[in-house]
């Protein structure tokens, strides 16, 4: 083990989602460590923008357009980051989409097909893509993204609870299967997050931030806090880099939630 056991010099990781939010706050931190990151996102130019922040500070980084609905687009992310930096050695699964809102008796058959295709579909599929590479090599480790709506579900958004369920009950899984290969699967439960994906709760039809509606919304989030805090990308980025770096080498199969203490699991 390094005498640092959270840097990761040397290792190759790819990041669904990393043109924003969460999945940005990986990607620049397993950069900062010491990673060549490969940033997946459906948005070249969120994509782009997140390589030249890495690049800016740096490290090494570039760019697959990826859509995780489509089971080549992971597949293409992972042969990208074997092609230009020679491996795989770390694979997230970050990247969301606001969910349909609505009682589950009332969704339509294309919302399930559409919420599941992005949550459990292309995180597993992204695991496949991954073990192709990780299992060969003996070592690996793979973070999927839940949400703190496993502990806490709600109505009217029980599409979504019940999606990240099914993610983490992929995960468990998965530890088992490939644990004996020498590959560890975790997934993280973030709370209340600051980021694009939640910003739709205070941003108008015009595009422009209500303030007034963000100060509530960020009152009222840290309320539910013991902690009175919403989270950062970054922080969702340092537990990330915890749970695939050898500091977490006796760690696999586990659902590790960064939510301010709204969930105790």
């Amino acid at each position: 083990m390094s005498t640092d056991p959270f840097r990761l010099d040397g290792r190759v990781a790819a990041v669904t989602g990393g043109g924003s939010g969460i999945g940005r706050g990986v990607a620049e931190v397993l950069a900062g460590a010491g990673a060549a990151v490969v940033v997946g996102d459906i948005d070249p130019t969120g994509g782009a923008q997140t390589v030249a922040r890495i690049v800016a500070a740096g490290g090494r980084a570039s760019f697959h357009r990826t859509d995780v609905t489509r089971r080549g687009d992971l597949g293409g992310l992972v042969a990208t980051a074997v092609d230009t930096y020679g491996g795989l050695d770390i694979h997230c699964n970050i990247a969301g989409a606001p969910p349909p809102v609505g009682e589950l008796l009332e969704v339509r058959e294309d919302d399930v097909d559409r919420e599941l295709s992005i949550t459990l579909k292309a995180a597993l599929y992204g695991c496949q893509a991954a073990a192709e590479v990780m299992v060969p090599a003996g070592r690996g480790a793979i973070v999927n993204i839940c949400s703190t709506s496993v502990d806490i579900p709600a109505a009217g958004h029980g599409l979504y609870h019940v999606g990240k369920l099914a993610v983490a009950g992929l995960t468990r899984t998965l530890a088992l299967e490939l644990g004996p290969k020498g590959v560890r699967v975790n997934a993280i439960a973030p709370g209340a997050t600051l980021t694009n994906f939640s910003a739709r709760n205070f941003t108008g039809p015009d595009g422009r931030v209500d303030e007034e509606r963000k100060a509530a919304w960020l009152a009222g989030m840290a309320a539910r806090s013991p902690l009175n805090l919403v989270g950062s990308p970054e922080d969702q980025g340092l537990l990330v880099l915890y749970l695939v770096s050898d500091a977490a080498r006796f760690v696999t199969g586990q659902l590790v939630r960064a939510n301010g203490g709204w969930s105790m699991g």
